[in-house]
């Protein structure tokens, strides 16, 4: 983040226009203020703590501190911050749809007992993110401005391929960074006018792949190469852009491996509103359905044993023939996942059980 009272410091502005932007009592506290309550509301985001408000506060104070770094900069470096804000505002307008997420959790309180148990037998693998499906769509609507202002920079009745020009390209490159580390590619101009062309390319087409249903991985990886040589060629700094596009790569893909792949099965007491909510989480995250989950009266033969009503453990799991309960059941589910591990040997600490099992005390309490 942004060192204020320094910024408000430079005695020129590129763009007064946003001179307003500026508090006008105490400018260098009142942004600074700003900044760490930004921080503060982005945690919150991020956990998923009332996404709703957390995303358009935090849309609204980036979109604030960025018009006033537009101030002193007005290149694409503080053009890419608004394209966060674009993003938060949509994971504000699908709130409900994070299931990973302190308000999902918290809205299964009010879920009844049928509702959480069909969550935990559903064989759903998958869950649906429109905010990142129209996130998508904004990026790529940005992108294709920029390209159709190169374009039609002259008015939608003449177009021009001007911008692609090897004398074009040439003097944009001596101008922002003449002493630049590739400042030797200008003196080839075929090389020149194929960057040029390519970027038209990038930009234009990623809207219709991404409308099309086409594959965005060559565009986004194009576009990721472009972000780059920007860097290399002109000294401009994109690196919110390397962040936002990341966001639509295939983790679910890479995910997969951080799962073990061994079986695992989890009988769980079905009258147990608070044991049924702990367990949710573990569910969502078994993309690879390695887990099954049974209610108590449900289980198959091989699983009952010590798990009838009159059991004190609401949740047991089984992993080949041995059988875990209590806070070893926790342990032995976190370590389905790799990169849980980490927490297990924590947990295995005497300090840490002693806290952990008190918490998972209340949490599991029934409520109902």
């Amino acid at each position: 983040m942004y060192n204020w009272p320094l910024f408000l410091k430079v005695p020129y502005s590129q763009t007064p226009a946003y001179g307003w932007s500026v508090p006008p009592v105490a400018p260098e506290l009142f942004l600074t203020v700003e900044k760490w309550v930004l921080i503060g509301l982005l945690v919150g985001f991020v956990v998923g703590y009332r996404i709703q408000f957390t995303a358009y506060a935090c849309a609204l104070l980036v979109a604030h501190l960025g018009t006033v770094r537009t101030m002193q900069i007005g290149s694409g470096e503080t053009e890419a911050l608004f394209i966060g804000v674009y993003l938060l505002i949509l994971f504000g307008l699908f709130h409900k749809s994070n299931v990973l997420s302190v308000d999902f959790f918290r809205r299964t309180r009010h879920e009844s007992i049928g509702a959480l148990r069909q969550r935990l037998e559903s064989d759903t693998a998958s869950y649906s993110m429109p905010a990142l499906k129209w996130g998508l769509v904004v990026v790529a609507l940005i992108y294709f401005g920029a390209g159709f202002d190169k374009v039609f920079h002259d008015g939608i009745l003449n177009p021009s391929l001007g911008f692609a020009t090897a004398e074009n390209l040439a003097r944009i490159v001596t101008t922002y960074r003449p002493d630049g580390p590739l400042k030797f590619v200008v003196e080839y101009p075929l090389l020149m006018r194929i960057g040029g062309i390519g970027t038209l390319v990038l930009e234009l087409g990623f809207l219709i792949v991404v409308l099309a249903k086409l594959s965005i991985t060559p565009w986004i990886l194009g576009i990721l190469a472009f972000t780059a040589s920007n860097r290399i060629l002109l000294g401009i700094h994109f690196v919110d852009v390397y962040f936002i596009l990341l966001l639509f790569a295939a983790w679910d893909v890479g995910y997969k491996r951080l799962v073990r792949d061994r079986e695992m099965a989890v009988v769980f007491d079905e009258q147990c509103r608070g044991c049924m909510r702990a367990l949710i989480p573990f569910a969502i995250l078994d993309t690879s359905d390695t887990i099954d989950f049974y209610p108590r009266p449900e289980a198959p033969e091989q699983y009952a044993r010590g798990t009838d009503a009159g059991s004190s453990h609401s949740v047991s799991v089984f992993r080949n023939s041995d059988r875990y309960v209590g806070y070893d059941a926790v342990c032995e589910l976190l370590s389905q996942y790799r990169y849980l591990v980490p927490i297990v040997w924590l947990m295995r600490l005497s300090f840490v059980e002693h806290i952990v099992v008190l918490t998972h005390r209340y949490v599991t309490r029934d409520h109902a």
